[in-house]
C-alpha cells in the first residue's frame, strides 16, 4: 500500500476525476463520429468548402482520442499504482494545461480577427445561403439565434435587403424571427423597394454584436470556468505527484 503525501486519498481521488474524463472523452469520439457519419445533414453550416467539416469531426475525435488517453493513465496509474502510468499522465496533463491557458491568451490577443471572421462567415449566410431551399440547415441555425438573440441579419437588419432571401416570393424584407411579435403577421411586410415597411417591428441589432456583448457582459463567468477547469487539472497533477512520490517511497510498484 502506497504511504506519504496523502497518497491514499490522492489514489482514490485520481480514479474518480479520470473516470469521468474517460467517460467524457467517449462522448467527445462519439459525436465527432457520429457528425462525420452524418456529413451531408451538417456540411451546409460550413460553408462551400467541404473539408472544413472533416477537418472539424477529426479534431473532435483527435482530442477525445487524447483525453481518453489521459483519462486511460490516470485511471490504470492510481488503481494499479503504477508510476510509470502516473508519470505519462502528469506529462500529457501538463501539456493540456499548457495548451488551454495558450489557446485563452490567443483568444484575447486574436479576438478581433476571429470576430471579423465570424462576420464574415455570418454576412456570407445571410446574404447567399438563408432561405433557400437547400439550405435549410443554415435558415434553421440562423432562425434560432435571431430568435434566442432577438437580433437580425449578421451587422444588421439591412443585411437581407437585395439578398437572396429578398428574391423569394412572400414580399418579406426580413425573416419572420426579426419581428419582435412574430404573431404579427405584418410585421416584416416590405415596401416596393423592398425595404422594412416598419422597423419599430423588428428587432433591428445585428446577431454578431449580440453574441459579442452576451460573451463580454458573461467574461467573468466563463473566465471563471475557463479557470476553475485549469485549477482542477492543476490538483490532479499535484495529486498525481503525491501518489508517485507514496510509490516510490514505498519501495515496490504494484502492477
Amino acid at each position: 500500500m502506497v504511504h506519504g503525501c496523502g497518497a491514499t486519498v490522492a489514489k482514490f481521488t485520481l480514479f474518480v476525476f479520470n473516470f469521468l474524463v474517460w467517460v467524457a472523452s467517449i462522448v467527445l469520439i462519439a459525436i465527432g463520429g457520429y457528425v462525420l457519419n452524418n456529413s451531408a445533414k451538417y456540411s451546409d453550416l460550413f460553408g462551400e468548402d467541404t473539408n472544413t467539416l472533416a477537418v472539424v469531426c477529426g479534431t473532435l475525435i483527435g482530442i477525445g482520442c487524447f483525453i481518453f488517453l489521459v483519462g486511460f493513465l490516470g485511471c490504470c496509474g492510481a488503481s494499479t499504482e503504477n508510476s510509470c502510468f502516473l508519470k505519462l499522465y502528469f506529462t500529457f496533463l501538463l501539456i493540456l494545461t499548457l495548451v488551454e491557458i495558450v489557446g485563452g491568451i490567443l483568444a484575447l490577443v486574436f479576438k478581433d480577427e476571429i470576430k471579423e471572421t465570424f462576420n464574415d462567415e455570418l454576412l456570407k449566410q445571410v446574404q447567399q445561403l438563408y432561405g433557400l431551399p437547400d439550405q435549410t440547415v443554415i435558415t434553421d441555425s440562423i432562425d434560432a439565434l435571431q430568435r434566442d438573440s432577438h437580433c437580425c441579419g449578421a451587422e444588421n437588419f439591412t443585411n437581407y435587403y437585395d439578398s437572396e432571401f429578398s428574391k423569394l416570393p412572400g414580399n418579406q424584407a426580413v425573416p419572420v424571427t426579426c419581428c419582435i411579435d412574430e404573431t404579427d403577421s405584418s410585421c416584416n411586410d416590405a415596401k416596393a423597394d423592398g425595404t422594412i415597411a416598419d422597423p419599430s417591428k423588428i428587432n433591428t441589432d445585428g446577431c454578431v454584436d449580440k453574441l459579442i456583448d452576451f460573451f463580454e457582459s458573461n467574461f467573468l463567468y466563463i473566465g471563471g470556468a475557463a479557470l476553475g477547469l485549469v485549477i482542477v487539472q492543476i490538483l490532479a497533477m499535484v495529486m498525481a505527484c503525491c501518489l508517485i512520490s507514496g510509490i516510490d517511497n514505498s519501495g515496490y510498484e504494484t502492477v
